[in-house]
């Protein structure tokens, strides 16, 4: 009862700790912007920055890479016909994962809540769902890692299970080896027994045609 209670706990602590969280700030990316601010809490900031290109690079736009992420002219539906400019960084967080921070440039001014409602809501729900996305892609990395340790954990069990069954196979062998070996003694024992009779047999003979030998005169 003790054992399902901790990992209930654990398990109620890690939902918590697994919660993505997009709010609205004024970020710092070449000057301060209005923009969000996106809580990985999964994997590291390198890992977090790599899957923030990957996904950037798939928004319709001209990518470019360097101190920040920069895509220029992209393009989304959702958010009207009209394209934007992205700006997003990621810095690392000091408890674990990545902070990103992204800023949407509508040409004119920076998308905020309070100039633009409805876009602001429509970009919060998509930043929100491939920041889900990263932080999946992350922790499927150490899935990834762990399935592999967890492969390399078995192949030595394996390993161990297979080297225990070889000795188990030579324990039986020198058993029937000793079996073996103890019976071909004893018969050596009665070999050795008839053969010295045999021995002492021709013993006497030898001394009969000795005598033979120096009875010729």
């Amino acid at each position: 009862m003790k054992t399902i209670f901790t990992l209930a706990i654990a398990f109620i602590s890690i939902a918590s700790f697994a919660q993505i969280k997009v709010s609205e700030k004024n970020v710092n990316i070449e000057g301060s912007k209005d923009g969000f601010f996106i809580e990985i809490p999964y994997g590291t900031s390198k890992q977090v920055d790599k899957a923030l290109k990957k996904e950037l690079k798939s928004w319709k736009g001209n990518y470019k890479g360097g101190k920040y992420h920069f895509v220029d002219d992209s393009k989304n539906k959702k958010m009207g016909d009209n394209t934007f400019d992205v700006y997003a960084i990621c810095e690392e967080n000091s408890d674990g994962g990545g902070n990103i921070s992204v800023a949407i440039d509508l040409g004119g001014a920076f998308l905020n809540s309070g100039m633009h409602s409805d876009q602001f809501k429509l970009m919060e729900g998509i930043l929100y769902e491939f920041a889900v996305k990263i932080a999946k892609d992350v922790v499927q990395e150490e899935v990834d890692e762990q399935e592999k340790i967890l492969k390399t954990r078995e192949k030595e069990l394996s390993d161990l299970e297979k080297e225990q069954e070889k000795m188990e196979k030579e324990i039986e062998d020198f058993k029937k080896k000793i079996e073996q070996n103890e019976k071909a003694i004893e018969e050596s024992k009665k070999n050795q027994e008839t053969k010295k009779e045999e021995i002492k047999t021709q013993q006497g003979v030898v001394q009969e045609v000795i005598k033979k030998k120096e009875a010729v005169k």
